[in-house]
């Protein structure tokens, strides 16, 4: 699974995942090592797994599965993003490329107004007939939203 090959994600992540890959003017495996490399960086609520079995001095070793290898090898991830997804990996008793294509899905799952939007300008250009005004749609998005 090279490149934590987009057939082999949920179809609806693999959508999103491209679709922000074209919004940020790269290519999806560049995309998503990017964001990956940002998620391992960021903390959450894995980490405080991490800490507390860390402290406990019971934090198993990771499982490195062949998706593993890889992410590895695929993304040229640096170190500190894969010992940060080992550890989080190992703490919740997943192995790491499991875990990482778990990352995958819930980033995709937390949609953003330019993923709406990105959405609406798609189907403007599978069907040109339609008339939508994106300013309003933009605004109402938003207001859904509360922001």
């Amino acid at each position: 699974m090279a490149l934590i090959d987009f057939d082999d994600l949920p179809t609806a992540t693999a959508d999103v995942l491209r679709r922000r890959a074209r919004g940020a003017g790269l290519g999806p495996a560049e995309y998503v090592r990017r964001e990956l490399i940002s998620r391992a960086r960021t903390r959450v609520p894995d980490d405080a797994v991490v800490d507390f079995v860390e402290q406990q001095g019971c934090l198993p070793g990771p499982v490195i599965d062949t998706d593993a290898v890889a992410v590895i090898h695929s993304y040229d991830m640096p170190f500190d993003v894969l010992d940060r997804f080992a550890r989080r990996a190992s703490a919740t008793g997943m192995p790491v490329g499991e875990y990482v294509r778990g990352q995958l899905i819930a980033m995709a799952r937390r949609s953003t107004v330019d993923d709406a939007m990105g959405e609406f300008e798609e189907a403007m250009r599978a069907d040109p007939s339609l008339d939508m005004d994106m300013n309003e749609i933009a605004a109402s998005i938003r207001y859904a939203r509360g922001l």
